[in-house]
C-alpha cells in the first residue's frame, strides 16, 4: 500500500512538472490561443520556472529510490518525454503522431513503473497495450477546441492536419472506437480474459460523447465535450485495472486517483479554459 501511494505522488510529480514545461515552452502558441496565461509564465520568468522544475523532479526522483531501479529507469524514460513533449530540439507535440505516441506515455509508462515495482517489466502485456492504445486515440480529442487558434498561430497538431474542424471531428471519433476493436481481438486470441467483455458497456458513453463532438457548433462547446470525454477516458482505463485486479486495495488506490483527477479539474489547474482568449467577442468602440 505504501509503493502505491509513494508511485502516486512520484506521478503527481512529474504531472505538475510536465504542466510547467508545457506552459513555459508554448508561449508563442498561447499568445494566440490563450494571453492570459502568458502573461502569468511571463511572471514567474525562466528562472523562478527552472526552479520549481528542479524541485518537482527532484522530488520524484528522490521518492523513486525507495521503489528500486527498475521503477527509476522506468521514471527516466517518463521525464524525458515529459520535458521533451514540448521543449526543442525534439519537441514531439509538433509532429502530430509522434505527439500522439508521446501523449499516450502519460498512461503507459505509468502502468509499466506500476508494475516495475513487482521487478518486472513486460511491453506485450495485452492491458498495457490496451490502455496505452486508448490513450493514443484519446489524444486526438484533446486538440479539437484549440483547432481554430492553432491554425492562426501555425501549430500543427492532429486536428489542423485537416482542411476543416467537422473532418478533425470525424476523424477523431472514428479513430475513438478502434480500441474496441483491440480489445474484442485480445479477448478473441485469448490474450484477456472474458472479464474484459465488460469494457464494452464504455462504448454507450463513448457514442454519447462522439454525438456532442458532432453536434458542437463552437471551441466551448468541443472543450465541454472534451472534459466529459476525459473523464470518460480516465473511467476506462482505471475500469480495466480494476478487471486486471479486483482486490480491494486496487479499488481503493484506483478510486483515489479517480478523485485526484476530478479535484484538479475542479480547481482548474488543466491549462485549458473553456471560453478561448482568442474567441473572446470584442466590445465595440463607442
Amino acid at each position: 500500500m505504501f509503493q502505491m501511494a509513494l508511485g502516486l505522488a512520484v506521478a503527481g510529480l512529474v504531472t505538475g512538472a510536465t504542466n510547467v514545461v508545457n506552459a513555459f515552452a508554448d508561449r508563442k502558441e498561447d499568445a494566440v490561443n490563450q494571453p492570459s496565461r502568458v502573461f502569468w509564465i511571463d511572471q514567474i520568468g525562466l528562472p523562478g520556472t527552472i526552479t520549481s522544475l528542479l524541485v518537482l523532479y527532484g522530488m520524484a526522483i528522490a521518492a523513486s529510490i525507495l521503489l528500486g531501479p527498475l521503477f527509476m529507469l522506468v521514471l527516466a524514460a517518463g521525464i524525458f518525454n515529459s520535458i521533451f513533449y514540448s521543449v526543442r530540439p525534439l519537441r514531439f507535440k509538433a509532429r502530430p503522431f509522434v505527439s500522439l505516441v508521446s501523449f499516450s506515455g502519460a498512461v503507459g509508462l505509468a502502468f509499466l513503473s506500476g508494475v516495475s515495482v513487482m521487478g518486472s517489466v513486460n511491453l506485450l502485456n495485452p492491458v498495457f497495450l490496451l490502455i496505452t492504445y486508448f490513450m493514443f486515440t484519446y489524444g486526438t480529442v484533446k486538440n479539437l477546441p484549440d483547432y481554430s487558434g492553432d491554425k492562426k498561430a501555425g501549430t500543427r497538431t492532429s486536428a489542423t492536419i485537416f482542411h476543416s474542424l467537422a473532418n478533425a471531428v470525424r476523424f477523431s471519433g472514428i479513430l475513438l472506437f478502434t480500441p474496441y476493436i483491440l480489445l474484442t481481438t485480445f479477448i478473441a486470441a485469448g490474450s484477456l480474459a472474458p472479464i474484459y467483455l465488460a469494457d464494452l458497456g464504455m462504448g454507450l458513453i463513448f457514442a454519447v460523447i462522439f454525438s456532442r463532438m458532432l453536434k458542437a457548433k463552437s471551441s466551448q462547446e468541443l472543450e465541454k465535450a472534451h472534459t466529459f470525454g476525459f473523464f470518460y477516458a480516465i473511467s476506462f482505463i482505471l475500469f480495466t485495472l480494476v478487471l486486471t485486479s479486483p482486490t480491494l486495495t486496487s479499488i481503493i488506490v484506483i478510486l483515489s486517483a479517480y478523485l485526484w483527477t476530478l479535484l484538479v479539474s475542479r480547481v482548474s489547474l488543466d491549462s485549458r479554459v473553456e471560453n478561448r482568449d482568442w474567441e473572446k467577442p470584442r466590445r465595440k468602440k463607442t
